[in-house]
């Protein structure tokens, strides 16, 4: 009996052992059939069996399985592969390219992927190497070249500097013009405050916080472009919508990454000044003049470059770890990252750390819950610019003074004139701005399949963070009504919440004809409170804090900014074969900023696409991809609707305390903000377009093909009015702008060879922007916050010209052009602005060529832009400090024109001398319009991968190292620093302060080192 039982043992035992045996771990590498490049997101799944895994970023899997298992290989784009397990653990696969799908799909509304075959608008991708290969920590900068009809500007080379961005011109004349921000299907606030502190716009532009989040995160970028594409976004995605994907955990077993990046940058360019001419006044020397309209230098007297000395080279390095993994049913991903960010200019930094978490998980085999959580701080510390009393004051000092020789002997400030500006050493040290930013996104989703044919899916998401502000002015400078010290402090707390559930049915009519309807519900409620405190004159002259002043020196203030939208929304969709699909959506949206009979308002989208290619073979008439591969038409209609500001329906109070009695008067109007207006109604943006996507030798070739037009009515903007009403601004609807424009998508890969390939993406975008109506009597509308070289140019919207026009001053001439000279000679500036330029460019192109031999890659963008003017205010300072090589012709000219009041022609020969350049020549902004044409090299990137056969000696997965250059070379007829400004930064409403050179931080070039380790 016991020797029956020790064989029954034995025997259960050696199966066990045989069916442990069968159990194995199989991971390889899925890469594309046609270029070897690696799959990353390619489902990997045991053949009738649930669970499975998915490839990584790098395309590798691992699964567990057991000998003769089918592995089953599929991708969008691509022909699906099965693979039997025979004990072999490293199987490698390469998918081909299924010719009727286009390889590409896109995350449209709410986190949703579709193909982008079935779209019938345009969209474009951008994935995680080429936001990688930029090297930039703004992911709005990283999209620069990468997206027709994308354009971006970058407020300045400071650390931590704003980005605008706008997609196929404006829709607003007073309002934002950026895009909205979608980050995992939640939206995100990526707002830039026009001043903070109480200071202008110019001085201290801030971030936009789109630079929170961290490039390294980034799977893939959707760049929704017209109204039709964001039309389920609602109200804040007139202007388009950036649809960010974040990595999921792939791959199976844990998959740890580090990376890093060391950054080296230095000033690109600055403007050339004239060495000529010393400090002095009207041809004299004089130790108290600001400007340098002395006698000339003489031989051997220094001169120094005060400009050039006050910048270093600047030094930045990130860090970022990541662990990812996947099992059967579930993906995990989380990361932290390190940014110290140092700059050109002392005492000026930008930091931030990043902590995020993805997961999600499938339970039992209906339900999928998942969620994410990211935490950022950025800690970003500054200086003033935009005038000669911030670091830019160095285009000003005189070269015969050594601007480092800034501090007497008891430590007090050397002064030049008590009525000048601070020494920008000065500056450095003693009048610091400094922003903290604690940030938090999250957000929480399931995906529930009750039956094969239906579908909901809910998301709720946050976005909050909280911002510390301060400026500090120290006692001693030589700003007015400071000079005995001041600080500004701001505590910003916003907040952005959202919950969306979608219902979606799926049916199939007979064979052919596909249906699916989703309905859906989308709550936002956003928030922003501001508490600012201020205070002047420092007790203690060596102390900072409001604590330190007497409270009769303080004020404080409040504002509090609530909006609340409710929607519904429906998306159907129908096609026949994968062939032709029609798509309609429709919105309602009820919002708190309206009046109440007009809260709510609908809006819909049509849209279409043909695939003709199939279509040719349906009918016959095509047998192969070899020439034409694929074919598409598309084409959609939308109306999308944009409300008012919070509070725009009434008209604010404020307090005020009269200097000359002891009583308050209390409430009044409030005339640093317009009037209310109670009887608001919403914008609404028409946009069609239509377009094409063809491929050409087994899909080789490809050229992208949109034209556009959109019309945005009953604008709701802000009008001047009397000062005598008491306020300056008016809030009403009235003005339409009509955009149009062509966008061309071209790509090829003209080498496919085994150990070479050459790839080539071209961008090619021309967007025209025109007022077509402004209410009243008007002619323009005016940014004040776009104000530029003491009032003589602005940016502003003309009627019947261009949405971003330049609104300045002008010689004063008859009909027949002359110009009209005043009785001693001399031009004369008119009274009345006029439009002196257009900032919108002709055409805007982006050429990204890669290179890939063996385990080398080399990339490089060029960036193009025709056309588009800019305004250069510092050149204009420079004229008025007297260091503009404009300024060294000091003799004399007789100006051809006539006498006004005698209508002779002139004949008078004036001196072109300070009084001239300072009060006359300065004071018009014609002359300070140049091109802003440029071609760039906007960077080149050389990668090296190690191969796998030397990993394997290492065990490690992955090592690869980067070297990469940043805006190497510019070639530009522009004379200033660099065409692509801002002046005011990315907060601007409206057409914003692009085209504005305006004394900002000048731009850098670079280069980075950095190498990526998996383990």
């Amino acid at each position: 009996m016991k020797r029956k039982l020790l064989l029954l043992f034995l025997c259960i035992g050696l199966c066990i052992t045989h069916v442990a045996a069968q159990q194995i771990t199989v991971s390889g590498k899925v890469t594309s059939a046609n270029d070897n490049s690696p799959l990353p997101g390619v489902s990997v799944k045991i053949k009738n069996k649930s669970g499975g895994s998915s490839t990584d970023e790098s395309g590798n899997y691992s699964i567990s399985a057991q000998t003769g298992d089918v592995l089953v290989f599929s991708f969008i784009g691509t022909i699906s592969q099965e693979v039997q397990v025979t004990g072999n653990k490293v199987i490698n696969v390469k998918l081909a390219e299924d010719s009727r799908i286009l390889n590409e799909v896109a995350v449209t509304a709410f986190g949703v992927k579709q193909e982008v075959r079935g779209l019938g608008f345009s969209t474009q991708n951008v994935k995680a190497q080429d936001i990688v290969d930029s090297q930039q920590p703004n992911i709005v900068n990283a999209l620069q070249g990468k997206v027709a009809g994308v354009q971006i500007t970058n407020s300045s080379g400071a650390a931590g500097s704003s980005a605008n961005i706008m997609i196929r011109g404006g829709s607003s004349l007073s309002g934002s013009n950026q895009p909205l921000f979608i980050l995992d299907g939640i939206p995100v606030d990526n707002s830039t405050p026009v001043s903070q502190g109480g200071l202008v716009a110019s001085v201290a532009p801030a971030s936009n916080r789109a630079i929170d989040i961290n490039p390294e995160d980034i799977e893939t970028i959707t760049v929704l472009k017209g109204p039709a594409a964001a039309a389920l976004y609602g109200i804040r995605a007139a202007s388009g919508a950036i649809v960010i994907t974040t990595k999921k955990g792939s791959g199976g077993a844990a998959r740890i990454v580090y990376q890093n990046n060391f950054s080296f940058d230095h000033i690109n360019k600055l403007p050339e000044l004239q060495s000529q001419f010393k400090q002095g006044e009207q041809g004299a020397a004089n130790v108290t003049a600001l400007g340098s309209w002395g006698p000339a230098f003489s031989s051997g007297e220094p001169i120094y470059d005060n400009l050039g000395a006050i910048f270093k080279n600047a030094f930045a390095q990130t860090h970022d770890v990541s662990v990812s993994g996947s099992t059967d049913n579930s993906h995990y991903y989380t990361s932290g990252s390190f940014l110290e960010q140092g700059s050109i200019i002392d005492n000026s930094t930008f930091g931030k750390k990043s902590f995020r978490i993805n997961a999600d998980t499938k339970v039992g085999e209906k339900l999928t819950v998942g969620g994410s959580a990211n935490y950022i701080r950025t800690d970003r510390k500054y200086l003033s610019q935009g005038s000669f009393n911030g670091i830019m004051g160095a285009l000003s000092w005189p070269r015969s003074l050594d601007m480092k020789d800034y501090l007497n002997t008891d430590g007090s400030q050397k002064i030049i004139n008590s009525t000048g500006t601070d020494n920008p050493y000065w500056t450095i040290n003693n009048k610091p701005f400094t922003s903290k930013v604690n940030r938090i996104i999250v957000q929480g989703n399931l995906d529930y399949n009750p039956v094969s044919f239906l579908n909901f899916t809910y998301r709720i998401g946050t976005d909050y963070y909280t911002e510390n502000f301060k400026s500090v002015r120290m006692p001693g400078t030589l700003e007015p009504n400071v000079i005995k010290g001041s600080i500004a402090q701001s505590v910003a707390n916003n907040q952005i919440t959202t919950s969306t559930a979608i219902l979606t049915g799926k049916k199939k009519i007979g064979a052919d004809i596909n249906l699916s309807l989703s309905v859906g519900n989308n709550i936002e409620v956003s928030s922003l409170q501001t508490s600012t405190s201020s205070a002047l004159n420092f007790i203690d002259p060596t102390f900072a804090s409001l604590n330190n002043t007497k409270p009769s020196d303080r004020t404080t203030s409040e504002d509090l900014r609530r909006r609340r939208i409710f929607s519904w929304f429906g998306d159907f969709n129908v096609d026949w074969k994968g062939i032709a699909y029609v798509n309609f959506k429709g919105r309602n949206d009820w919002s708190s900023t309206l009046p109440v009979k007009d809260q709510s308002f609908f809006y819909p989208s049509l849209s279409g696409a043909l695939i003709l290619t199939d279509l040719l073979k349906e009918m016959g008439a095509k047998s192969d991809d070899r020439i034409f591969s694929y074919g598409k038409i598309r084409a959609a209609y939308s109306n999308v609707g944009k409300d008012a500001s919070p509070y725009s329906l009434t008209t604010s109070l404020a307090t005020l305390t009269n200097d000359f009695t002891i009583n308050p008067r209390g409430f009044i109007i409030n005339s640093n903000n317009a009037f209310g207006n109670p009887l608001l109604v919403p914008e609404f943006t028409r946009a069609f377009e239509v377009g094409a996507d063809l491929r050409f030798i087994k899909s080789r070739l490809g050229l992208d093909v949109t034209y556009y037009s959109s019309k945005s009515d009953n604008q709701i903007l802000q009008l001047r009015t009397p000062p005598s009403s008491g306020s300056f601004l008016a809030t009403l609807n009235g003005g339409s702008i009509r955009n149009k424009g062509i966008e061309v998508i071209l790509n090829g890969r003209p080498i496919v060879g085994n150990d070479f390939k050459w790839s080539i993406d071209i961008n090619f975008a021309h967007n025209t922007s025109v007022v077509k109506a402004l209410p009243a009597k008007i002619d323009r509308i005016e940014l004040s916050d776009a104000w530029a070289a003491s009032n003589v140019a602005q940016g502003a919207a003309f009627l019947n010209g261009s949405l971003f026009g330049i609104n300045g001053n002008i010689w004063k001439r008859n009909a027949q052009g002359q110009l009209l000279l005043n009785n001693a000679g001399y031009p004369q500036v008119q009274t009345a602005l006029a439009n002196i330029g257009d900032r919108n460019p002709d055409f805007t192109m982006g050429i990204t060529n890669t290179f890939n031999y063996k385990d080398f890659m080399f990339s490089f963008m060029v960036d193009v832009r025709s056309g588009g003017q800019v305004f250069n205010a510092t050149e204009n300072a420079l004229v008025r400090s007297g260091l503009s090589l404009k300024t060294l012709d000091r003799g004399t000219k007789v100006f051809e024109g006539i006498i006004e009041s005698t209508g002779a022609q002139n004949t008078i020969a004036v001196p072109l001398n300070q009084n001239y350049y300072q009060t006359i020549y300065a004071n018009q902004g014609y002359d300070f319009v140049e091109d802003g044409s440029w071609v760039r090299l906007r960077y080149a990137t050389l990668s090296y991968n190690m191969p796998t056969k030397y990993l394997g000696k290492l065990k490690i997965k992955g090592l690869s190292f980067t070297v990469t250059g940043r805006n190497l070379l510019l070639i530009t007829d522009y004379s200033g620093v660099d065409p692509e400004v801002s002046g005011s930064g990315a907060g601007v409403g409206g057409t914003g302060s692009f085209g504005f050179d305006n004394l900002g931080v000048p731009a850098t070039r670079g280069f980075d080192l950095g190498l990526k380790l998996t383990l």
